[in-house]
């Protein structure tokens, strides 16, 4: 019987992970100090010296590297951030559930059946294509520096998807261990050329400081379209009010009555 295991990543430890199902595994990221029962990317063969500019794909790279023979065939492995966790099926943004976000958290794979990834329900750009999207909050003076990296099909496929309209964003998925492995065999020589590129053309300064991990999230949804069969399940991301450390000293936010009424977050731009 397969199993559903999804890493929290995270910059700091919260009061909320207390309350996280089981398979709901922090794991720190960074500089930051974690408790002894966290998992800590430092600990393992890592690359988290590159944290401040790849964000989270350094933690998916400790995964990786660190947990994957741990890891049965059929299992599923997942990523989700300390504000965005995976929801239990696709959702509307107008929905009127009056039920708690807890009860409404992802907790296992029973709707997995017919895929080989789950994204994040995607962001539907409404003026912009993707690659119009990315140059206007970003600039232009790496990305198609970034798909000249690419062999030639792979850049053909990667700019036709870039002219689409919708993304799943934040580099969050769930899939098999055979599929991660193609993934970050693929992904992380892709990506630390992009970052060498980055700091030799002093690119990763002020809002752009994450600019590979902006840029990756992108070629991430366009690499699961491409080379597997893709699904969706709708996410949540907590305001200060759910995340915050006083409240969750004493409570559990995610049970709060009616705490659904104001989720998932649906993003059209």
């Amino acid at each position: 019987m397969s199993d559903l295991y999804i890493y929290c990543l995270t910059s700091k430890k919260y009061n909320l992970f207390k309350y996280l199902p089981s398979n709901i595994i922090p794991l720190g990221l960074g500089d930051n100090l974690y408790p002894k029962d966290f998992l800590n990317e430092k600990l393992g063969i890592n690359i988290s010296k590159h944290n401040k500019y790849l964000a989270e794909m350094t933690g998916i790279y400790w995964v990786y590297k660190n947990q994957i023979n741990k890891f049965k065939n059929d299992d599923w492995i997942g990523f989700c951030h300390y504000r965005r966790f995976w929801l239990n099926d696709f959702y509307n943004q107008n929905h009127k559930i009056k039920s708690s976000l807890y009860s409404k958290l992802l907790t296992d794979n029973g709707k997995f059946k017919i895929t080989d990834v789950i994204l994040a329900q995607p962001t539907k750009l409404k003026r912009e294509t993707i690659m119009n999207h990315f140059i206007n909050n970003h600039g232009d003076k790496m990305i198609f520096e970034a798909i000249n990296i690419l062999d030639e099909q792979t850049a053909k496929d990667f700019k036709d998807y870039l002219n689409n309209r919708e993304f799943s964003c934040c580099n969050m998925f769930i899939t098999k261990p055979k599929i991660l492995i193609d993934y970050c065999e693929f992904v992380f020589p892709y990506l630390l050329k992009i970052l060498k590129y980055c700091e030799d053309n002093n690119l990763c300064t002020g809002k752009n400081t994450k600019l590979p991990a902006y840029f990756i999230e992108r070629f991430t949804s366009f690499w699961f379209h491409k080379n597997t069969n893709v699904s969706y399940l709708s996410y949540a991301q907590l305001n200060n009010f759910f995340a915050s450390d006083f409240l969750n000293k004493f409570i559990n936010t995610f049970k709060l009555p009616g705490t659904f009424m104001f989720y998932p977050t649906v993003l059209d731009i």
